[in-house]
């Protein structure tokens, strides 16, 4: 099969599955596959998702080039998918004087700094971490905040879509239990694979509003139909850098 339309179409095929069926696995809609299998849209960043609604390689799909079965490891769920690196950007507490470096100060939090990259190269998210100096927080901090060290992740903001809240490169903390929407609050998300900083609102008709604090970027509003494609990491619950303190 010599293009993305024909590896598409078959394997739709094989797998007994209508356009319309494939594009809800998928959390697409139906006239994305269409176009896909009619040669247009032949780069759609729906691919991956797609990809792995049929059991392929998102490779084999793109190129034919590769295997076409997809590994077992593709095959998990959202929650698993885009989960923190369980090793990368935690928190440790020293609860005695003993524990402390000398560095630390009494009643230290110390958490890793990283910055985090994504890529879907072999059809899962993947990080690629850059450790950084590590910052002290103290114990009360997060009391205060309502949150654990154990569950917090600190991050590094890339672009310009969300200043002067957060700017480019600016650091942020997220807890991952906190992924219950709460309208108005900032969340680290996945959306179509593509990782975001967002304001989140809930609109009528269980629609979500994604909106970009810097006016050049238009906010995002996704349907009850696209919401298989969203995906909340955490609640934002602190950030260091330029932009002006959030309510």
């Amino acid at each position: 099969m010599r293009t993305l339309a024909d590896r598409l179409k078959s394997s739709r095929e094989d797998a007994g599955l209508s356009q319309t069926l494939l594009a809800r696995r998928a959390g697409v809609s139906q006239s994305t596959v269409a176009n896909i299998e009619s040669g247009r849209n032949q780069s759609s960043k729906h691919l991956l998702p797609i990809a792995e609604a049929l059991g392929v390689r998102i490779e084999w799909l793109t190129t034919g080039k590769s295997p076409k079965s997809a590994s077992a490891a593709v095959d998990v769920a959202p929650a698993e998918r885009y989960k923190l690196a369980e090793d990368k950007g935690n928190v440790s507490v020293w609860e005695t004087e003993g524990d402390l470096t000398d560095e630390a100060g009494e009643g230290r939090v110390w958490l890793d700094r990283y910055d985090y990259h994504f890529s879907a190269g072999s059809g899962l998210i993947q990080w690629e971490i850059r450790e950084k100096r590590a910052l002290p927080f103290n114990a009360s901090f997060f009391k205060a905040i309502g949150s654990k060290p154990k569950d917090c992740k600190l991050a590094t903001a890339r672009g310009r879509s969300m200043e002067p809240f957060l700017f480019d490169r600016d650091m942020f903390m997220i807890d991952e239990t906190k992924n219950t929407l709460r309208d108005g609050n900032v969340y680290a998300i996945y959306f179509e694979d593509e990782p975001l900083v967002k304001q989140i609102f809930k609109k009528p008709g269980g629609r979500i509003l994604l909106h970009s604090y810097n006016p050049e970027f238009p906010d995002i509003e996704i349907g009850p139909g696209d919401l298989g494609g969203f995906h909340v990491v955490g609640e934002l619950v602190y950030r260091s850098g330029s932009g002006f303190k959030s309510h």
